[in-house]
């Protein structure tokens, strides 16, 4: 059985994993690299602007001026359940 609990990322737990120069995966460090919910959406850099997709929200896109704001964005909201443990009960 796992254990889970909610609580918004903060900036330590935010990991960006870059996809090409202008894209990033952004993933919960609180979870495995190999789980999926570690994911938490992706940035794109665009015309000097950076297009940040959620995957809590994928069609709410959010249009920030620095990579360090798109970052940010990712804490303001709940990432929703992240395996804190593995017990076997």
């Amino acid at each position: 059985m796992k254990t889970e609990h909610d609580r918004r990322p903060q900036s330590m737990d935010i990991r960006l994993d870059p996809l090409s120069a202008t894209e990033w995966r952004v993933c919960d460090r609180r979870a495995e690299e190999s789980d999926y919910l570690s994911i938490l959406g992706f940035i794109e850099s665009k015309n000097g602007r950076y297009e940040v997709t959620r995957m809590s929200a994928p069609a709410d896109l959010v249009v920030l001026g620095s990579l360090d704001e798109a970052k940010e964005i990712f804490t303001l909201y709940d990432a929703g359940r992240v395996h804190t443990g593995k017990f076997v009960v």
